[in-house]
């Protein structure tokens, strides 16, 4: 996750925790509707903020059991990309996937979102930026329809700010437009 410890030991399954103040500032700013997915829900980081009819998968059972326990959600440990999900039964997924996984992710949120669905994932700002890989999922007709850039840089093992920057990415499935991008002012003083 983070280009200032270059070589240093990964989380295991690519797992970094989203910071509260992170989730509130993208819930403050798209409406999402009452049947949410969190694909790869860790600990329930960014479950816990969504509404009680909201619900995670998460592969590891004991992340799964402290995300399942601390949020009074739904929590299945099953594998996002492997499992079969109804289409169109969500309004919307919101995530922090595996970089790695990204992409794979976004589409395969993609598939299980309603018509006009969304589609969240907090990304590394060059995700975008490095498209050939991605262009399907960044590019014209990908449902790209905005772009939250964070003004500050999260800390997803509470040991400082990663190097990198972030941005909550979104999608609507169906949409064919342009993407906007915008910059979420700095969160509220005392905000981890």
């Amino acid at each position: 996750m983070s280009a200032a410890n270059r070589g240093a030991s990964r989380s295991d399954l690519d797992f970094y925790e989203t910071p509260e103040w992170a989730v509130r500032q993208l819930l403050g700013r798209e409406p999402l509707g009452p049947a949410v997915i969190d694909p790869g829900c860790g600990t329930g980081a960014i479950l816990r903020h969504l509404p009680i009819t909201a619900y995670g998968v998460e592969i590891d059972p004991a992340r799964r059991r402290i995300a399942q326990e601390s949020g009074g959600h739904f929590v299945s440990e099953l594998d996002f990309l492997a499992n079969g999900y109804a289409r169109g039964c969500f309004d919307a997924a919101v995530m922090n996937p595996p970089y790695s996984l990204a992409r794979e992710f976004v589409l395969r949120a993609l598939e299980v979102v309603k018509d006009d669905g969304k589609v969240c994932a907090l990304l590394r700002l060059n995700f975008l930026g490095s498209s050939r890989k991605r262009f399907d999922v960044v590019g014209p007709g990908s449902g790209l329809i905005r772009v939250w850039a964070l003004s500050k840089r999260p800390s997803f093992t509470g040991q400082g700010t990663d190097a990198c920057d972030y941005a909550w990415v979104v999608w609507r499935k169906g949409y064919k437009g342009a993407a906007t991008v915008e910059v979420m002012p700095m969160p509220e003083v005392g905000a981890a």
